[in-house]
């Protein structure tokens, strides 16, 4: 039997596979993951305890340059195949792994939250399974040309699998030295889905939660980024420019404003206020946390409420409410890394 091949792209995709992997070699399967270089991913891979083969790179903010990328890294792969043809591929959506294991007739199961990401288009017509959290509903998948039969879904949100397991890293993560600060996470600007769109939108952000808050943390996405926002914002602003895990930087804030997915997800998780101003349509694990009472939602052109929102979420019986919250919400969640191991492991048998 050759090994389960797993791709990550992304640093949520790291910290989302990283226990899959262990769980499936304690069941004696190999293990390949790949990897590509990539600045948000390049620190997390050396934290994590996960061997990755690093095959080609990011390919920018460009349409051309992401074509690019993706066609040499079919190339690397193919490669790297050669020595031992996977049983089994998984990913979030990588379009150059779904290629390669239609080309090769390799079963690729798609793991993903994000039904509204454009890489669907290409990867849900040729994945064998997909395996998704029950907050998002199957029609979403089957828009993709998804039969209803090859859907299957966990009763949790992604970040429970690193969120459980958060306390084997925590001796290596970064630790803020500040408490009830404003966290601000820019979004991924850079990202297809939402090209070009994010930063105006942190600025208008970090404008508004300045005239409330005495400290205001954003953790940054990419080289330079730091510099370009430090001259359209308010003096006084702490920018985090070098990727770290979030976890600690969530629990140290009084309230978080995030543009990004997973930090949003994770701050409701972990029962902190949460803002979410992502630029795109609001996904469908972001509406299931807005419908809890856990996260809420704010759309571009009316950040001018965040004020009184922030005012309102970090009042001491607000506060109260929402831990309750998301601490029943975490104790009725199973763990998805265990729930994906399994439907790998049935596969396989």
């Amino acid at each position: 039997m050759g090994p389960v091949w797993m791709d990550v792209l992304t640093p949520k995709q790291a910290l989302f596979f990283w226990p899959v992997a262990e769980l499936l070699e304690r069941r004696g399967f190999e293990i390949l993951v790949t990897a590509r270089r990539y600045e948000q991913l390049n620190w997390v891979l050396e934290l994590l305890p996960l061997k990755a083969v690093v095959l080609g790179r990011f390919g920018g903010e460009s349409l051309v340059g992401k074509l690019s990328s993706s066609t040499e890294r079919q190339r690397l792969f193919l490669r790297q195949l050669k020595r031992a043809t996977p049983s089994a591929a998984l990913s979030s959506g990588s379009i150059e792994m779904a290629r390669v294991c239609f080309g090769l007739q390799i079963p690729h199961l798609l793991a993903s939250d994000t039904p509204h990401s454009p890489v669907n288009k290409l990867c849900v017509p040729i994945s064998a399974k997909i395996l998704t959290p029950f907050a998002v509903g199957v029609g979403e998948w089957m828009r993709w040309s998804a039969p209803r039969s090859i859907i299957l879904r966990y009763k949790a949100l992604d970040p429970v699998a690193w969120i459980k397991r958060f306390s084997r890293l925590e001796v290596k993560a970064a630790k803020p030295p500040w408490k009830e600060y404003a966290l601000v996470r820019v979004p991924e600007y850079k990202a297809s889905y939402i090209l070009g769109r994010g930063l105006a939108e942190t600025v208008e952000v970090v404008e508004q939660v300045a005239k409330i808050f005495s400290r205001v943390v954003v953790l940054c996405r990419y080289r330079g980024e730091a510099n370009v926002l430090k001259n359209r914002v308010p003096s006084g602003v702490t920018f985090i420019a070098s990727p770290v895990l979030a976890l600690p930087y969530i629990r140290g804030a009084a309230v978080v404003l995030s543009g990004g997915g997973t930090i949003a997800q994770e701050s409701s998780l972990l029962g902190k206020p949460t803002v979410f101003f992502y630029p795109g349509e609001t996904p469908a694990v972001h509406r299931f946390l807005q419908s809890r009472g856990l996260l809420w939602v704010l759309r571009p052109g009316h950040y001018e409420k965040i004020g009184r929102l922030c005012e309102y979420l970090t009042s001491s019986r607000v506060r109260r409410r929402i831990e309750l919250r998301a601490e029943r919400l975490m104790s009725q969640m199973e763990d998805p890394a265990t729930f994906i191991e399994r439907v790998v492991s049935a596969l396989l048998s």
